[in-house]
């Protein structure tokens, strides 16, 4: 396979049932990957406003104090994580698929893996 980055072109070709499958995969991975960021990205909000006695909205003082003690540095460290996981999973698909096609269909594969 080429070094990553280096992008290439493929022609058109007939995708394979095993390739439209990898794909159908990679998009769920996509997809379960945004729905985590989002879940993530409320996740702190939620605490800070809401807290854990899901009462009314708390007032100013302990907002203010729940929103100083929140990790945030780990907050972004695991958003930041979902992206790199979903990265993984992306290229293992690619490099796996690749590996076992053949002609145009593998150069395409090592293309949707050299630009993952």
């Amino acid at each position: 396979m080429k070094l990553k980055s280096q992008y290439c072109e493929v022609k058109a070709f007939n995708p394979s049932p095993r390739t439209k499958e990898a794909i159908k995969e990679m998009n769920r991975i996509s997809d379960m990957s945004t729905i985590l960021q989002r879940m993530l990205m409320f996740t702190p909000f939620f605490q800070i406003f809401v807290g854990p006695s899901h009462k009314a909205l708390p007032s100013a003082a302990p907002s203010s104090y729940q929103l100083s003690v929140q990790d945030w540095i780990l907050f972004a460290d695991s958003i930041r994580a979902v992206g790199l996981i979903e990265r993984r999973q992306l290229e293992k698909i690619a490099f796996s698929v690749a590996n076992t096609a053949r002609g145009d269909e593998r150069k395409f594969w090592e293309c949707v893996y050299n630009a993952l």
